[in-house]
């Protein structure tokens, strides 16, 4: 008889399996993780990381990246579940090896597929509040990040010249504004152009979509690939633009003719010029041509939504510290990358929920006080009671309609940095002027 060569079972993991299954079952629904079971089959020396282990292990990993490695994760993972008294023997049991090894074999389509269930949960909890016109609100973006050096065949590109400094590629993402949830992402070559990498992105996309886009993107190929997948687009015209006017509502509104020099096509667009105080003048390029259905103040102020992708690359930096890579292989560098969008993903479904009731949207939350929130009620779940599970759930969602950032619509900044320096300077003064008669 074949001697297994697993190692003996000290009953550590299956107290963390058991832990990470009850997770699972308060989190998802168990017709969803059994439709799951069927992309996944670990080996037999991976059983000890099963599904809902695994599931575990990547959200919280996502969420602790900063942490120095995956024996730190690991460690982590278990003490927060079942304290400190079984982390001596979690070390010949749940190992650093083992979990990378699974994480080779977990499919990528398992990922995405779990992924996109917390989407579709999520923007079903927004509603229609989180609708323009029966549109959905897609921002586009990319932004340079950094790669384990093992990976610098693959992106060939480093951060200084001459091979110095990390080696780097471009992440493009596609990122829903108003539930504030990431749907796509895709990764290419430093510097490889904005109008290749989009097109990887439309495909996925459900139509009908608002794109928001930057003035980066223009480029009547996209335009037209974007109308052709059932898209609309909203962007930024270069100034070197120089379209030709068709008809006019108003000397700020109007329809135009764009022309491609090099296949000669041709689309017609609707500009709108718009100026703010101490800005220059700005030239929106847009699909939605009828000025009574699409009113241009709408159009003006619906550009600024396009922000709100970057302040999400500043979560992924500041909250998730997501470019601290655990891996040295692309695969499961996709893996990481994958978890890093499932959990902010599932914060935010948590943090529709919550808000699903009231006219506050899920982004109007803060994504750094939720995401602490959320892992500390999970991470209480395996030590309750049964019953005391789905009051946990909603206290959670109860403490997360809480969490609301400060939002002043309408804001200006001073463009001249002298002034604006001056001028915060004056408001400290005063501050301490106040403070002072105050005492």
């Amino acid at each position: 008889m074949k001697k297994s060569v697993a190692r003996p079972d000290d009953g550590v993991h299956s107290f963390f399996t058991s832990s990470a299954q009850r997770i699972a079952e308060a989190v998802l629904d168990a017709g969803f993780i059994k439709s799951l079971r069927e992309l996944f089959s670990p080996r037999h020396r991976e059983r000890r990381f099963n599904l809902p282990t695994l599931i575990w292990l990547g959200i919280y990993g996502a969420a602790h990246a900063s942490l120095r490695s995956m024996e730190a994760i690991l460690a982590a993972a278990c003490e927060a579940v079942e304290g400190r008294g079984n982390l001596p023997l979690r070390l010949h049991t749940l190992t650093q090896s083992g979990w990378t090894r699974a994480k080779e074999r977990l499919p990528l389509g398992f990922l995405k597929r779990f992924w996109r269930h917390w989407v579709e949960l999520a923007r079903s909890a927004a509603g229609t509040k989180a609708l323009f016109h029966g549109m959905r609100l897609v921002a586009l973006d990319k932004k340079t990040i950094n790669f384990p050096e093992a990976l610098w065949t693959t992106c060939r590109a480093h951060r200084g010249s001459r091979g110095e400094g990390p080696a780097q590629a471009e992440l493009m993402v596609a990122y829903d504004v108003a539930v504030r949830v990431p749907l796509e992402v895709t990764l290419g070559r430093v510097r490889e152009n904005e109008r290749r990498l989009a097109p990887r992105l439309l495909r996925a996309l459900a139509a009908p979509s608002l794109l928001l886009i930057d003035c980066g993107f223009y480029g009547l190929p996209l335009f037209l690939a974007a109308r052709g997948a059932g898209h609309h687009f909203l962007t930024k015209m270069p100034k070197s633009g120089s379209p030709k006017a068709l008809e006019r509502f108003t000397w700020k509104d109007g329809l135009f003719l764009i022309t491609e020099k090099k296949h000669g096509r041709t689309m017609t667009v609707r500009i709108i010029t718009v100026q703010r105080r101490g800005w220059r003048p700005v030239r929106l390029v847009t699909s939605l041509l009828d000025p009574e259905a699409f009113p241009r103040n709408e159009i003006i102020e619906l550009y600024h939504e396009r922000w709100h992708i970057e302040t999400f690359f500043r979560e992924l930096d500041g909250e998730l510290d997501f470019q601290h890579w655990h891996t040295r292989k692309l695969r499961t560098l996709y893996v990481e990358l994958l978890f890093s969008m499932i959990y902010v993903t599932v914060v935010r479904a948590h943090m529709a929920e919550a808000v699903a009731a009231r006219p506050t949207l899920p982004g109007h939350l803060s994504f750094g006080a939720g995401g602490e929130a959320c892992m500390r009620a999970w991470c209480r779940i395996p030590k309750c009671a049964p019953e005391r599970v789905e009051p946990l759930r909603l206290e959670l969602l109860e403490h997360l309609a809480t969490l609301r950032i400060d939002i002043r619509p309408g804001r200006l900044f001073e463009r001249d940095t002298q002034k604006r320096r001056a001028a915060s300077r004056a408001r400290k003064l005063q501050a301490l002027k106040d403070k002072a008669l105050a005492a």
